[in-house]
């Protein structure tokens, strides 16, 4: 009897905002076809490093294809800057054994098909901060891939900046993601 009135006051309450859960479909990220890329800059030179181990989930509106939720982690040891000593040592300056991933939980998204604005929240090093970004969104074939980027700030999440002969790098950390879903 509980969940009988449980599942009537959640359709109550959907109804009051417009969302009706039966519309909502949930699809998994196509793993072959996203990535998420860092890039850092440091005086003596540039580099980016590249995950293709996303894992993650869309969730739309399967009436009218529109997004409505999203939510992508990826483990820290993952990522490739083509520079195993550089690598060793981000997974040092992250720690990433103690905090093992980088995920982004959606809180808004406003789906206009070819662009969304997002805001969200990403939990990096055990720090949670809120982002906002713009991103481009193609569908093909039933399929949609949608790519951004934004910049977080090492110190926002109490990250202390890598150096090289003794000067750091710069706070900024540029990142930038492509992931792809299929829309059935």
């Amino acid at each position: 009897m509980k969940k009988i009135f449980f599942a009537g006051l959640i359709f109550i309450l959907c109804s009051f905002i417009n969302i009706r859960p039966f519309d909502i479909k949930t699809v998994r990220l196509d793993k072959t076809k996203s990535s998420i890329t860092y890039k850092m800059s440091h005086p003596m030179h540039n580099w980016e490093g590249v995950t293709k181990d996303v894992d993650g989930a869309v969730q739309f509106d399967d009436k009218t294809g529109k997004i409505v939720k999203v939510a992508v982690v990826a483990k820290i040891a993952s990522f490739d800057s083509k520079n195993s000593n550089r690598d060793s040592h981000m997974l040092e300056v992250t720690e990433a054994i103690k905090y093992p991933t980088v995920s982004f939980v959606s809180t808004a998204v406003k789906d206009e098909g070819a662009v969304i604005d997002v805001t969200g929240n990403i939990i990096f090093h055990n720090v949670t901060k809120q982002i906002h970004f713009t991103a481009a969104s193609v569908t093909e074939n039933k399929n949609r891939t949608v790519t951004g980027n934004f910049v977080v700030l090492l110190e926002d999440f109490k990250l202390e900046r890598p150096s090289l002969m003794m000067v750091k790098t710069d706070n900024e950390m540029r990142m930038s993601f492509s992931v792809a879903f299929p829309e059935n």
